[in-house]
């Protein structure tokens, strides 16, 4: 008798150990089968939301610095020895590096520009996140350490690997999730913009090409004088400050004409000699297809002086030959010049609009190039730029005009811009952003216009902003040229519902509000010929907070990819996905929206699952159409 009650025992216990496995097994199932309908982030326990949010701020924010960084010449935090020595640098508002400082070289490496990369998302990214305030309502969200960045330099972009460990904690006190590691890149050719300044940097030391240029200049314009004689008795002379004026304007005309090879650049043609045969410089083998290069004589510091001179006059000497006749005079000059200014080189990523920035200086001795000029004397701790300085800086003379449009798409006549103004436009240069003013109608109302002197900045960022449009932005370099921008009319609809239709036995039954424990999530998109607007909103409403406005284009009909779920609990019990064609004549007027969505009482879970499943084919229903009012 013992012995069988002890067979019953483990039958028992293998009988438990089955049903525990057999529970695990369908719950491992459901899980992964409901991940395969359920959109991500709709569900409490997916913290999908809060990801894309830290990788969205991580992307503004490792942009900014790839501005500053490229802007700065590959540096973001300056060193002393650049920072404090204002002849180490070249002002654009920005203080731009010299790569090469008399005898030091100062070529920033990947690594020194991946750590400070790393460096200033780890100091910037908390306050895009701002305490991830915009999930308080949800979760609460424990930080376990710092923000710590690693920085990889690819081919074609940069990867941005972000360490910011997380503890993300629901309402009800269920630990939901731990986040670590969010990874991110950003399309940017920096290492070809690096490798093409280098490049630059070792062609220009080992030939002296700025330099050989700049005593051509000298040589062949006919008001500089270098070496001559002349048939007069009467002196010739010249003033130093005029020579150098003029210098300044023959560098300022032609260095932007010198080209380099095997990168992007507009042909010089072929009724140009001179230019194809001494402006278009190979500086490597490698071809850079999307890398432009532009070089910029830059006013200050100039350095001009002339030997022999008498104050600022220089004066031929007269000579007369013991074989001319006594009659006969000759004048004779052979004048020495020693030149110093400073260039800025653009590369241009022209794919990802950025651009790398730096500067060298030019040395001719002796009507000579030379490397291993001396500086003149001690150099005094310089002055940290300002918005307002920036701002002011107009002196490169840069004049624009920026015109102003609305752009209205529709899929049927497309594209259509009609002048609008009373438009506010503001420009950024990195930290710096000027107010430029209001542009206004002009020529009767066919056009309207701002126009202003620039401050200098390459890959800058035009602001334009109205009142019932969509806020535009433009990215640009300063140069003198008309700029257009188009802003994009909006609906605007402060009040919407949501209303559900039963479904039972494939049959919809009549609209009905939601119950007072269900909430719908609205999410509407439009995309046209690359131009994506989504909006998106809640309903109802949070306590004691308004309805989130959803901001609708106006103007023309369009397609919008609506998506609506309906949430109780952790479930989704209703919602709509498809498309729904907007007739703005209908929108135009309306107040209010009101948006259907099909719901189901399901009894099961594999009920759900079919339900969500054939959601998209509930939605084709014409009873679900949005309705305007």
């Amino acid at each position: 008798m013992i012995e069988k009650r002890g067979q019953i025992t483990l039958f028992m216990i293998v009988g438990i150990v089955l049903v525990i496995a057999l529970i695990l097994v369908l719950v491992i199932r459901y899980r992964t089968t409901i991940a395969q309908y359920v959109p991500e982030g709709l569900l409490p326990a997916q913290t999908g939301g809060v990801e894309r949010f830290i990788e969205d701020c991580t992307v503004i924010v490792a942009r900014d610095g790839l501005s500053l960084l490229t802007a700065q010449g590959g540096y973001i935090y300056l060193p002393e020895e650049i920072q404090y020595h204002p002849r180490a640098t070249i002002d654009t508002g920005l203080k731009v590096p010299l790569w090469h400082y008399f005898s030091d070289n100062r070529i920033p490496s990947e690594s020194l520009m991946e750590s400070h990369l790393g460096r200033y998302v780890d100091e910037q990214l908390k306050s895009c996140l701002n305490g991830l305030a915009v999930f308080q309502d949800e979760y609460t969200i424990v930080e376990k350490a710092s923000i710590s960045t690693k920085v990889t330099i690819g081919k074609n972009q940069l990867f941005f690997e972000v360490t910011y460990p997380l503890e993300i904690v629901d309402k009800e006190g269920l630990k939901i999730a731990e986040v670590t590691t969010y990874v991110v890149d950003v399309p940017i050719l920096l290492r070809d913009m690096r490798e093409v300044g280098v490049s630059i940097m070792e062609r220009e030391a080992a030939e002296l090409k700025f330099e050989r240029l700049t005593i051509d200049l000298l040589a062949l314009d006919s008001d500089i004088p270098t070496a001559g004689t002349d048939i007069s008795c009467d002196k010739k002379t010249w003033k130093k400050d005029v020579v150098g004026k003029k210098l300044q304007t023959l560098l300022r005309t032609n260095l932007p004409s010198l080209r380099v090879a095997n990168t992007d650049f507009i042909a010089i043609p072929d009724n140009l000699p001179y230019l194809q045969n001494h402006y278009v410089w190979k500086i490597t083998d490698n071809q850079y297809d999307d890398i432009s290069v532009g070089f910029r004589y830059v006013e200050t510091p100039f350095s001009l002086e002339v030997q022999p001179r008498s104050g600022n006059t220089l004066k031929s000497n007269q000579l007369k030959g013991q074989e001319l006749a006594s009659f006969v005079c000759l004048q004779q000059w052979n004048f020495v010049y020693d030149v110093e200014y400073p260039v800025l080189v653009t590369v241009e990523d022209q794919k990802n609009n950025f651009a790398l920035n730096f500067g060298f200086l030019v040395h001719v001795n002796d009507n000579r190039g030379n490397r291993a000029a001396v500086p003149n004397r001690a150099l005094e701790f310089a002055v940290e730029g300002s918005e307002e300085r920036y701002c002011e800086n107009v002196y490169g003379g840069y004049n624009m005009r920026f015109f102003t449009y609305d752009n209205v798409s529709s899929p049927l006549f497309g594209e259509s811009y009609e002048p609008i103004d009373d438009v506010e436009l503001a420009f950024t240069c990195l930290k710096y952003t000027c107010k430029l003013g209001l542009s206004e109608y002009i020529d009767g109302g066919a056009r309207a216009v701002y126009g202003t002197a620039m401050p200098y900045c390459v890959n800058g960022i035009l602001r334009a902003t109205k009142e019932g449009y969509k806020p535009a932005q433009k990215f640009m370099t300063t140069r003198d040229e008309d700029v257009s921008i188009y802003l994009t009319p909006l609906k605007v609809i402060n009040e919407y519902t949501v209303v559900k239709h039963v479904e039972s036995n494939d049959v919809l039954l009549g609209s009905r509000p939601l119950d007072s424990d269900e909430q719908a999530f609205i999410s509407l998109k439009y995309r046209m010929n690359g131009t994506i607007h989504e909006t998106w909103g809640t309903y109802p409403a949070a306590k004691d907070t308004e309805l989130q406005p959803l901001e609708l284009l106006a103007g023309a009909t369009y397609p919008i990819s609506a998506e609506i779920y309906v949430m109780k609990e952790n479930d989704i019990v209703g919602g709509f996905v498809g498309a729904w064609t907007a007739e703005w004549s209908e929108l135009k007027d309306a107040d209010t929206i009101e948006f259907h969505v099909v719901a189901q009482n399901a009894a099961s879970d594999a009920q759900v699952l079919a339900f969500i499943a054939k959601l998209d084919q509930y939605s084709k229903d014409e009873l679900l159409q949005p309705v305007m009012r």
